[in-house]
């Protein structure tokens, strides 16, 4: 488990040092959003019982060729937990600018659908904490904010993605 944990937080600081957006001497070669499960809260985590929070609350599976799907956590009326696909997309990384552009397909718990992209910016706070700021242009009419935001992406151990996946009623 030592293992686990030094290997996850060895490769969130790699990814991490790999988003240095506008710093010519070390630009990003890709996206530090890699492969795997990921979840994007408002604030940082510094715990691991916070990310295995924000895990649970918003978990998106990141392919290697930049596709996504997302999955939010509903909690139904008989107190079974449900994950729901919250939306699916592609982004894809541009080297030049140092933006990741993301096509995506936000889906309501009503059924309605709202389209559009993300813009995303990587950068490191003062704490040397990975940073995005993701800034939305949705095509469709929907009551939605298209407020630019702030999130601390977080990669999730994959033993903790497979237990969320697997988890059929809420921690108490």
């Amino acid at each position: 488990m030592v293992h686990r944990v030094a290997a996850w937080l060895l490769a969130l600081a790699a990814a991490a040092t790999c988003a240095l957006p506008g710093r010519a001497e070390t630009p990003a070669g890709d996206s530090p959003i890699t492969s795997g499960f990921w979840s994007f809260p408002p604030q940082k985590t510094t715990t691991p019982s916070e990310v295995v929070a924000a895990c649970r609350g918003h978990l998106q599976i990141r392919f290697a060729d930049g596709h996504f799907i997302s999955l939010r956590l509903v909690k139904r009326e008989t107190g079974a937990a449900q994950r729901e696909v919250e939306s699916v997309g592609h982004c894809a990384f541009d080297r030049k600018t140092q933006i990741e552009n993301c096509e995506t397909k936000i889906i309501h718990s009503d059924g309605s659908i709202l389209g559009g992209n993300a813009e995303n910016r990587y950068s490191l706070d003062a704490h040397k904490v990975l940073k995005v700021h993701v800034t939305l242009k949705m095509v469709t009419d929907s009551p939605t904010d298209d407020a630019p935001f702030d999130a601390f992406p977080v990669r999730c151990p994959d033993d903790v993605a497979w237990r969320l996946l697997n988890e059929t009623t809420l921690p108490k």
